[in-house]
């Protein structure tokens, strides 16, 4: 009876990874299915096979700090409660395999379908700590988890490690590994009683502030990002999670821009919901200790540690797409004409789109856009006139107002978000909340866009 040795058919899988049954018999001098299926079972913990019948292909396990053994996908429901979805194994020499128990919520391609990943599994690359909060969690948590301190040097295994060792409370509603899972379930005990009441926010919110400020890395809030911090708090009887930007408390021209423009992303998710018709984040406006405070009430989150999906298009482009990032209306498109994206959604992210252009908004990056299953909109969220934000120095440079013009194709579109930026400008001229100078700027702006519209069209 043929045999497959353990060495050889280890050292094709090496040379080859994730080959195809038909190419693995014929790497291995010619060999039938049943012969290899033989071979692969006496190095079942090494082994990883995905597909049946010809689509079958098979890959080697990569350890994760030591381990081969799969870590468990968890799911967190829209009641709080926990299910086990599915077991994900790391391949060698990188990419992922994932088994699920259940139907997997997001459009894979056929690359992909058979649970196969180039990378991890691409709604768990949004639960990657970044920006502010993620470089405040490396900061204070690399070391002790043996990763950098800098979250943009994490490697796949990396990112693997610290998702399934403290990923416990991670944008959307998946869980990576069983540490993590009982971090979570821990937390649901104490949340109650650490939960913020009302008449607490005064004095908490500057000291989570304050906080957050120290834990941060050098830099940390550089590059136009706001600080921020999350909480857990009643609303009523509610138990709600927020997050929290904050702008400083010094009293200076910069400080005062970034009230202004914390102002002025409420407004902006306002208009957006009123206005446009779309849905957007819900927040709250407080001032405390000289800050001012931006409270945004997390959709992913729901009462009683309740959770569900969410995934950027930026890990849906990177994953089903792989275009290098472009106008949301553009990556829209595509996924359209890939059958995954409805045309409403389409026409709903090109109002969305030019609001945020003819509002000033320079940072619309594909982070910024998220989709919930099925490629249903999330609600919109960081939308402001990052045009007027200040320099890293400090400076409040002078910035020129000047809307774009649409392509005839795009010209119902920009009607619309441009009715609605003539109403946001109007509402952020009209608001005491912002400064007298940022009011300026509003009431021009204003003025330029109704001088647009009225000689363009």
């Amino acid at each position: 009876m043929t045999k497959v040795l353990p060495e050889t058919l280890l050292r094709a899988l090496r040379e080859h990874p994730r080959t195809g049954s038909a190419e693995l018999c014929r790497l291995l001098g010619g060999i039938n299915r049943s012969t290899l299926a033989r071979g692969v079972q006496v190095l079942e913990e090494r082994v990883v096979s995905r597909g049946s019948s010809r689509r079958s292909r098979y890959a080697l396990r990569r350890e994760l700090r030591g381990s081969l053994a799969a870590l468990p996908l968890y799911r967190i429901d829209e009641t709080g409660q926990g299910h086990e979805v599915g077991q994900l194994d790391l391949l060698y020499p990188a990419g992922s395999a994932l088994a699920l128990r259940e139907p997997f919520l997001w459009p894979l391609d056929d690359n992909s379908r058979d649970g196969w990943f180039d990378g991890l599994p691409y709604p768990l690359m949004d639960m990657r700590p970044q920006g502010f909060l993620g470089r405040n969690f490396a900061h204070q948590h690399g070391p002790d988890l043996a990763v950098s301190d800098n979250p943009e040097a994490w490697s796949e295994s990396d990112i693997a490690h610290v998702l399934s060792t403290m990923g416990s409370d991670l944008p959307g509603n998946l869980i990576l590994g069983e540490r993590a899972y009982r971090r979570f379930l821990d937390s649901k005990l104490l949340a109650r009683g650490s939960a913020l009441l009302a008449g607490q926010l005064e004095l908490a919110y500057p000291d989570l502030a304050a906080a957050a400020l120290a834990q941060g890395a050098g830099g940390s809030s550089a590059g136009g990002e706001f600080p921020k911090f999350t909480a857990r708090r009643y609303m009523g009887e509610r138990l709600v999670e927020v997050i929290v930007k904050f702008s400083g408390a010094d009293g200076s021209l910069a400080v005062q821009r970034w009230a202004d423009l914390l102002v002025c992303e409420h407004l902006a998710l306002e208009t957006v919901n009123q206005q446009l018709g779309i849905q957007a984040a819900q927040s709250a406006i407080r001032h405390y200790a000289g800050r001012t405070f931006l409270e945004v009430l997390r959709f992913d989150r729901h009462d009683n540690f309740g959770r569900s999906p969410v995934c950027t298009l930026s890990s849906i482009n990177a994953s089903l797409l792989g275009t290098a990032a472009q106008p949301w209306p553009r990556t829209a498109q595509l996924l359209h004409k890939k059958g995954w994206l409805s045309a409403e959604s389409v026409a709903a992210i090109e109002r969305i789109w030019w609001f945020g252009r003819l509002i000033g908004n320079t940072d619309m990056h594909e982070g910024n856009l998220a989709f919930r299953p099925g490629l249903t909109l999330a609600p919109t969220y960081d939308m402001l006139p990052m045009l007027y934000a200040p320099l890293r120095g400090g400076e409040l440079p002078t910035r020129a107002y000047a809307p774009e013009l649409p392509l005839p194709a795009e010209t119902p579109a920009w009607r619309q978000a441009a009715e609605a930026a003539r109403y946001y400008w109007r509402l952020c001229l009209a608001d005491p909340r912002i400064s007298p100078a940022f009011q300026q700027i509003c009431a021009e702006n204003a003025q330029t866009l109704d001088q647009v519209r009225a000689n363009s069209f």
